[in-house]
């Protein structure tokens, strides 16, 4: 079987087609379809090294 890669870059084009798709289904609270966006996008940046989950981040940070 071929293992099939993705770019960050790539992957985050992909998360784009996924949030506009939430958005056009209307089924979904603006929160819901944060929170499903919002997820991947810090492993993504986890991947690029751009996000380290030891660190305070955001609103938490002290």
């Amino acid at each position: 079987m071929t293992e099939r890669t993705w770019t960050a870059a790539q992957l985050r084009a992909e998360l784009a087609k996924y949030h506009q798709e939430l958005i056009a289904a209307g089924n979904h609270r603006p929160s819901t379809i944060a929170t499903y966006v919002q997820h991947p996008e810090r492993f993504i940046a986890y991947l690029e090294g751009a996000y380290d989950p030891r660190q305070p981040q955001g609103r938490n940070a002290r």
